[in-house]
């Protein structure tokens, strides 16, 4: 089960505002319900999540929903090949704070990108030709998800990196070892949903990653 570490205070322009602050240990990630064929277990006191084969992603998915949140994680890549997403506001379509999940998902892109609604951080996205990123979904008629773009790649294999996705009213950023490289804005915000966290491969290869120290900082919605 989740542990509430305490309550942090943000200062922002509209006042002083209360936030719940909640700490996962690796061995609490083992609990979060999963998605798509994969592993997920705890190894060197860091929560270790990978692909197996004929895998098209596979992800996990916090047990609370949020409005207003930040993630945030330290994660390290295991080789080249895996690229790297977090999801926030995650719900069904309309006005609906769930996420319905059938029994036959298996954890296909294109159920995020066309089903649900969501944001789409992608941070670890060099082996599929492209840099940092900020989606939303679905896109609009005729329009592009995209809402950010980094202008370059700055996570490595084998090498730790701290991230950080947020969303504050209608602000989005996303932080990589506390710089700043995406900020974005969305007039027409999306609504509270989950949170996900996901890892691929590519061209064959299985994508797996290191987690640590994760942290979500929100109010989960009722």
């Amino acid at each position: 089960m989740k542990k509430i570490a305490t309550l942090v205070l943000f200062f922002t322009v509209f006042g002083m505002q209360a936030q719940t602050l909640t700490k996962y240990s690796p061995a609490e990630l083992v609990e979060w319900q999963s998605l798509g064929d994969g592993k997920g277990y705890v190894t060197h006191g860091q929560y270790y999540m990978e692909e197996v084969e004929g895998s098209l992603g596979f992800m996990i998915f916090s047990p609370e929903k949020y409005n207003d949140v930040v993630l945030r994680y330290e994660v390290m890549t295991m080789n080249a090949a895996t690229v790297l997403v977090a999801i926030l506001n995650a719900s069904d379509k309309g006005v609906s704070s769930d996420l319905t999940i059938t029994d036959d998902n298996m954890g296909s892109f294109g159920f995020w990108t066309k089903e649900v609604e969501d944001y789409m951080f992608g941070f670890r996205v060099m082996a599929h030709n492209s840099t940092p990123f900020l989606r939303k979904h679905p896109a609009p008629e005729g329009g592009d998800s995209e809402i950010g773009m980094a202008e370059k790649n700055v996570m490595h294999s084998g090498w730790r990196y701290k991230v950080e996705c947020g969303k504050k009213g209608s602000k989005l950023w996303l932080k990589i070892d506390d710089e700043t490289i995406i900020e974005a804005t969305d007039d027409k915000p999306l609504e509270a949903g989950e949170i996900a966290i996901r890892v691929r491969g590519t061209a064959g290869d299985l994508g797996k990653c290191m987690i640590r120290n994760l942290e979500i900082t929100g109010e989960p919605a009722k």
